[in-house]
Order: structure tokens, then sequence, then C-alpha cells
């Protein structure tokens, strides 16, 4: 039986950086926005339980 491997090109260099965070300057205001978000608490806000739609972002 013959072996199915993926071909991997390792000279194919990546298409985004391993933290996207490494595209966008140490003083963007997006570092602020992102941290405000991290302090908010995510219990208040509604999720839906219904169970349609697209799966929701895990907590963590």
């Amino acid at each position: 039986m013959a072996e199915r491997f993926v071909t991997v090109d390792r000279d194919t260099p990546m298409l985004l950086p391993p933290d996207l965070r490494d595209w966008v300057a140490d003083d963007d205001l997006v570092h602020f926005i992102i941290e405000a978000v991290d302090r908010l608490p995510l219990s208040s806000f509604k999720t839906n339980t219904r169970g349609c739609g697209n799966a929701q972002m895990p907590s963590h």
C-alpha cells in the first residue's frame, strides 16, 4: 500500500507572522484596544445559547 504524505516546501515563506502583533508598531492604538477589551467583564455579555449560527469564540 502506498503511503500518502503531504509535501512540504520548507523554502516557502510564511504568509502571516506567528504573532500578528509583529506587524503593528509598539505605539499603535490597537495595543490599547486589545488591553481594554481584555479588561471587560465578559460574563456580563449575552451569548448565543440557541445553538444556531456560527460557533462562538472560546473565552480565555
